[in-house]
């Protein structure tokens, strides 16, 4: 009996400190202090005179803005539709002033700006690593995405505009046979960034661009 009795306590108290280490890991994590940038200016697009803001966070300059330019190709970019527009037969440019374009891996490569690259998969761990991205001057957009993929015809291929945030990286994931490039994407309400990898013409994807 007296065995028996040790033996619940003990497990009781196993799951009272398990639920203590989880409630301090959440605490952390609620807490967490993001790098601020230690500097900051802007930059133009000298091909269609567009401004956008940069920010210097762990070495790089990273555009806060989501890449706009457009390649005047729609197999390479395009612009978020919403339904109403897509069923009008109507192309919108409604969202591109605050979302920017969408593009390929291809796309995004070619629309990068002279003088700035598309970040690679350790530029975009190194900035997960110092929750740089969490900073309010990095202006994280949840831009969706776009699928060429598409099940019906009255389903236009746009997803989760204004809840999740795409971006492609420039690496290539090796584990996978066929194309693939590494990619980030991040809910809205939740800190963490997560990796992926996708299709390079299947899908088009927000970009921001370092130096």
């Amino acid at each position: 009996m007296w065995n028996k009795k040790n033996q619940i306590e003990g497990k009781l108290w196993a799951v009272s400190l398990l639920l203590t280490l989880l409630m301090v890991g959440c605490s952390d994590d609620d807490n967490i202090t993001p790098e601020q940038p230690t500097a900051q200016g802007t930059f133009v697009d000298a091909r269609d005179g567009k401004e956008y803001h940069y920010v210097h966070l762990g070495g790089l300059d990273w555009s806060v803005e989501n890449l706009s330019y457009d390649l005047g190709n729609r197999d390479l970019c395009c612009v978020y539709q919403d339904v109403d527009n897509f069923q009008a037969g109507v192309y919108s440019t409604a969202y591109r002033e605050k979302y920017g374009m969408l593009y390929t891996y291809d796309g995004a490569l070619l629309a990068v700006p002279e003088g700035w690259r598309l970040p690679t998969d350790g530029d975009w761990t190194a900035l997960e690593q110092s929750y740089g991205y969490l900073s309010d001057s990095f202006g994280l957009l949840y831009a969706g995405y776009f699928t060429k993929n598409a099940g019906t015809a009255a389903d236009n291929g746009s997803r989760f505009m204004g809840s999740w945030a795409y971006f492609w990286t420039a690496t290539d994931d090796e584990s996978k046979e066929g194309q693939y490039y590494f990619a980030r994407k991040k809910f809205y309400n939740r800190q963490q960034m997560e990796r992926l990898s996708m299709e390079p013409t299947a899908h088009f994807l927000s970009v921001r661009f370092v130096r």
